[in-house]
């Protein structure tokens, strides 16, 4: 395991996405007598325990540790002192938050891409809270290297009762949102082959413009700009792009048609 000493695995729990693969399994194809938690039981969420996250301590003959490779992007580590049950009764109570409006949102803070969004958008104090037992969370990278996000473990656990306690500011939102476009412009770049950041800016905001929300549809956009140039810009394209009583893709495979066939 890159970056963790025997020492720290001690210490060590893997939390896994529950919606990317069977976590249940293969933790115990893995592990003859892991310590496992499914952390939408006894919430509102347990409708949809098909795709729980579970929160699994690895036994001190696990083989979930060589197995890095199968599940590093299905999953984060995290570090604590304290005892499974606390620690799985902290995650729990953050698996939705109170958003500006007041209103309540799921959070996916245990997906791999969603965790350093999340922590960069909080400061010290802000991630102390969060954190709450855990004094350390890691990301392992495609590399196999890791990213870390520190706090101290020591403010008080919540308990699944409290769920939805904690606070998203606007502030919180809006860096969420900008570190969400700025990860999507760079893979838009890399899947289009193409390094001017200008023209990926312009491409997104032209087709947020013309109500194209998805990625699929922003980078279908983007393709189309590519292959076609200005005439992505002729009046009759942006009559079909903007056309609000077809669906999005409708459109898309509207104007791919006219302009490489001369049909709609």
């Amino acid at each position: 395991m890159i970056g963790l000493d025997e020492t720290t695995r001690a210490k060590a729990y893997i939390l896994f996405d529950g919606a990317l693969f069977d976590a249940p399994r293969f933790t115990y194809e893995h592990d003859d007598r892991p310590e496992l938690e499914y952390l939408f039981l006894g919430t509102p969420h347990e409708g949809a325990m098909e795709v729980t996250p579970c929160l699994v301590k690895p036994s001190d003959g696990t083989r979930l540790w060589r197995a890095q490779s199968e599940w590093r992007d299905k999953a984060i580590i995290l570090l604590s002192d304290q005892s499974l049950p606390l620690v799985a009764g902290h995650l729990r109570s953050l698996l939705s938050v109170q958003m500006p409006d007041g209103g309540f949102s799921y959070l996916r803070y245990y997906a791999p891409k969603q965790l350093p969004r999340l922590m960069s958008a909080l400061n010290e104090q802000e991630r102390a809270r969060f954190s709450g037992p855990v004094r350390e969370w890691l990301v392992l990278q495609s590399n196999g290297e890791l990213s870390r996000f520190d706090s101290d473990g020591s403010q008080a656990a919540r308990k699944t009762i409290d769920e939805g306690w904690f606070l998203l500011t606007d502030n919180h939102v809006a860096a969420l949102s900008q570190r969400a476009r700025e990860e999507f412009i760079e893979k838009l770049g890399r899947f289009l082959e193409i390094k001017d950041r200008a023209w990926l800016e312009q491409w997104v905001n032209e087709a947020t413009v013309l109500g194209f929300r998805t990625e699929k549809d922003v980078t279908r956009y983007a393709e189309l700009a590519v292959v076609h140039g200005e005439r992505i810009r002729l009046s009759e394209i942006r009559a079909i792009l903007s056309d609000p009583e077809i669906s999005t893709g409708a459109r898309l495979r509207a104007v791919d048609n006219h302009l490489a066939y001369g049909v709609a």
